[in-house]
């Protein structure tokens, strides 16, 4: 590579440097713009992709839960319908027994289902094993027991009992019931009778289980007042969750138009974290994603419903929200969020791939710059070093420099010629006046400056019969 010289103030470059160079910035120009716009349209098209795909993601993971909370809500209408369950005939009522039964076994998601009048008479049939192996242990139940049937009749002929029942409902024992229970005392039930139009009350502690979790309820609106519920313990509820999860650390949960998270994968987590808080559940910071109360204010705020944003850290997320239709009232949404690098961490990849290609093209570039550099350079030193011999006056013979560039061939001619036309020129001149006429740098022009000199004249005697006599070549 030619070395940078300084000539008088002027700066140089040496010409293979500047090929280089050259050659090099408009390899990388074309290259990262040729990089940077498939970038640009990759990053559209992943949005776009990542937009309509968590759009998509959102819609099936809500109707996935609003079947589950529909299958819960069908069988609390089958079960309000029911005339044993409108005239509070709970007592003794193996058929409708049965049909408890029938329906936790088709909804595993359920805990139990119950009802509760206004007089504070309940009936409760629980599936033991759903609220993991410390209730059975807490109540001592016997190992065939499946079920647990806890009953409170007031009025006439009542009773308080608790019945534990076999896989086929055979009675195992029969024990007293909760005396001190008033189911009109309950969240569900309060909340049930204040706003009907509710589907869903909670998360809060089951008196049965003493889990967390959440009650779907409904009020009786035929024959004795009352409401009748079933519970979602919160184990279940947070594996229905992440089961809409997108990607590796994507997360699907619920909340509400107040900006309370009422269903998460890591939900007890949470609310630990906000125990003794007055509102009782945990709010949207809690879910530890700073721009995600942007995204959903924008979106509340008429724009789409796949929003992006970003975390304190710039990492990038996609955000897709979708209404929970059999929550009513409630106005419980859900909302499913994932980096977008997890999202579509393949295309990531492959840009990043795309860009290392570009620079290692570029990088092998640089072989064929420099050989190019250095053909174009050796016969431009070679044409520069023997001007600097004519300019000097050593006009020794050299062959004429040949280059496969046209202009540098043309170039390395015009030099051999001035080389010949010089050194004619200095065999009838002598080479002293030639070489100040070139380290004048100036060319010969007519005209003449007036000086006072002085002349001496002389002759050689017989000078003139001498040369008539001498041979002509001497």
């Amino acid at each position: 590579m030619g070395l940078p010289a300084v000539r008088g103030r002027q700066f140089c470059i040496g010409f293979r440097t500047s090929i280089v160079a050259v050659f090099v910035a408009a390899v990388l120009a074309v290259g990262l713009t040729l990089v940077f716009l498939s970038f640009e349209r990759v990053t559209q098209i992943t949005r776009s992709a990542a937009s309509g795909f968590i759009e998509k993601v959102a819609q099936l993971g809500a109707e996935h839960i609003d079947e589950q909370f529909k299958n819960v809500r069908d069988s609390l209408e089958i079960l309000a319908d029911l005339p044993s369950i409108q005239t509070a005939s709970i007592k003794d009522n193996p058929r409708l027994n049965s049909l408890l039964a029938a329906m936790l076994r088709n909804n595993e998601q359920l805990f139990n289902l119950y009802v509760g009048y206004e007089d504070g008479s309940f009936l409760e049939m629980d599936v033991i094993d759903r609220a993991g192996p410390s209730f059975r242990a807490d109540l001592k139940a016997d190992e065939n027991a499946v079920f647990r049937l806890a009953l409170i009749a007031r009025g006439d002929g009542s009773a308080t009992k608790t019945v534990y029942l076999s896989q086929n409902l055979i009675q195992i024992v029969e024990n007293s019931g909760p005396v001190d229970y008033d189911p009109r005392q309950r969240p569900w039930y309060v909340d049930a009778v204040r706003n009907d139009g509710t589907l869903l009350t909670g998360p809060y502690v089951f008196h049965a289980s003493g889990e967390p979790g959440y009650t779907l309820r409904r009020p009786l609106r035929e024959g004795r007042r009352g409401v009748i519920a079933g519970d979602i313990l919160l184990n279940r509820f947070e594996q229905m969750l992440v089961q809409q999860k997108l990607g590796k650390t994507g997360v699907a949960f619920l909340f509400d138009d107040a900006g309370r998270i009422v269903g998460h994968p890591q939900m007890r987590r949470l609310m630990a974290e906000t125990a003794g808080r007055v509102e009782g559940l945990p709010g949207m910071a809690a879910a530890g994603l700073p721009g995600l109360s942007s995204a959903i204010t924008a979106w509340r705020t008429g724009g789409l419903a796949q929003q992006f944003f970003d975390d304190a850290g710039g990492r990038t997320y996609v955000a897709g929200f979708h209404r929970i239709e059999t929550a009513g009232a409630a106005n419980i949404r859900l909302a499913v969020v994932a980096p977008l690098d997890e999202f579509y961490a393949r295309i990531i990849a492959e840009r990043r791939t795309l860009f290392a290609l570009a620079l290692a093209f570029v990088a092998a570039s640089l072989p064929v710059a420099f050989w190019l550099g250095s053909l174009m350079a050796r016969p431009l030193r070679k044409l520069a070093a023997e001007t600097d011999e004519i300019q000097r006056f050593q006009i020794a013979d050299r062959p004429r420099i040949h280059s496969m560039i046209a202009e540098i061939e043309e170039l390395g001619r015009s030099v051999f010629t001035m080389r010949s036309v010089v050194r004619s020129f200095s065999s009838f001149i002598p080479k002293q006046i030639v070489r100040q006429l070139i380290e004048a740098e100036s060319s010969l022009t007519l005209g003449g400056s007036r000086r006072e000199i002085t002349v001496l004249f002389t002759d050689v005697a017989d000078f003139t019969a001498k040369t008539e006599r001498a041979d002509p070549s001497r």
